[in-house]
């Protein structure tokens, strides 16, 4: 039996007002997807998430 791959896309995190390294992060991730490197906006979406654990 064959299963074809689903796609369960997350939404992209908001980065928290007025924190400089949020903002860096979405900047990365502006910058990836206008140089359509896809594998680089996942990444900058990771660490985005990471950090909103870990400092907010």
């Amino acid at each position: 039996m064959s299963y074809e791959p689903q796609n369960y896309p997350l939404p992209e995190p908001s980065p928290v007002p007025g924190c400089s390294e949020c903002l860096s992060f979405v900047t990365a991730r502006r910058n990836a997807r206008s140089t359509h490197d896809y594998s680089a906006v996942t990444d900058a979406n990771v660490l985005l998430r990471r950090h909103l654990a870990e400092a907010h």
